[in-house]
């Protein structure tokens, strides 16, 4: 049960990414907070990269391997687009429709495990899935009136869809690290995976801002502290969803992964002081009611 582990150090060091974040957002634009997350983690990905295969020789091994090039570009892509339709939502109102619906992306997450690589579940799997991704939505929505009048509106096809390209993004990284066949080793799987991921969404995001945005990097030397921090636990989080993603089907994954929401809640209670709602209670016991029996289906 290794997987449930790294699942758990992946949701923890996320929440302690977004909650860093949030701090870097007082002085960042939106694109370029979120430059961060690959950016600086990178140098962490290349020298743990190069640690472990002692040298980068088997750089041109990886490249003839099929289809991981490929897998990694469709993946490091979609998660570049996914985080900017995230952003966009924020400029909603009624945002917390959207983002509350961009949890589907674990039901999303299953079915193109089983369109692209044929990765099935057992009924109790599917129920658990639901059940677990229900828990988080209930415990995402504020006000129940504002989520059921805006149920219709622009931001739930956005919210979807937002689902749907991190969903993709999940399976095609999964389905990059699983097509290093000549690796024995699930680590090398997914510290090669995300090494070539941020390196991709790096260059892409870095053209963006020269293009766009170019004044931000001045920001960054001033911001230099918050942001390591922020790139350490960003490259810890990602290093714990790819390996967990090498070892059970993502959609397993993500589906446990949704215990961030807890951490979450746990900092806003306890560092905030905010107070627990009863649609909050209800929320974590569905949550938890799904995860156990997902977990019973393994």
């Amino acid at each position: 049960m290794n997987w449930i582990i790294f699942t758990v150090l992946a949701a923890f060091f996320q929440n302690l990414r977004t909650s860093l974040q949030k701090r870097l957002n007082k002085n960042l634009s939106l694109v370029a907070s979120a430059y961060v997350r690959f950016a600086f983690a990178l140098p962490f990905a290349f020298i743990i990269f190069f640690i472990n295969f002692r040298s980068f020789d088997i750089v041109h091994i990886i490249l003839d391997q099929n289809n991981f090039i490929y897998y990694t570009f469709l993946g490091a892509i979609f998660q570049v687009i996914f985080t900017l339709l995230l952003l966009y939502l924020f400029k909603f109102s009624n945002f917390v429709v959207g983002t509350s619906l961009s949890k589907t992306e674990v039901i999303q997450i299953a079915i193109f495990e089983y369109i692209i690589l044929k990765d099935k579940l057992n009924l109790f799997g599917i129920i658990g899935i639901i059940v677990a991704t229900i828990g988080v939505i209930v415990i995402t929505i504020k006000n129940v009136k504002l989520f059921f009048r805006n149920f219709f509106s622009k931001v739930t096809l956005i919210g979807l869809t937002t689902g749907l390209i991190l969903g993709l993004s999940v399976v095609y990284f999964r389905a990059a690290a699983l097509s290093l066949e000549n690796f024995s080793s699930n680590f090398d799987k997914a510290i090669t995976t995300l090494f070539f991921g941020l390196f991709i969404q790096t260059a892409v995001v870095t053209t963006y801002l020269l293009i766009f945005e170019k004044s931000e990097f001045k920001k960054f030397y001033q911001n230099k502290v918050e942001i390591c921090f922020t790139g350490l636990a960003g490259f810890l989080a990602t290093l714990s969803w790819f390996f967990a993603f090498t070892l059970i089907q993502a959609s397993f994954v993500r589906a446990v992964g949704q215990i961030e929401i807890l951490f979450s809640y746990m900092s806003s209670k306890y560092l905030f002081k905010e107070k627990i709602t009863f649609i909050e209670i209800m929320g974590i016991i569905i949550f938890i009611s799904g995860a156990t029996l997902l977990l019973l289906s393994k």
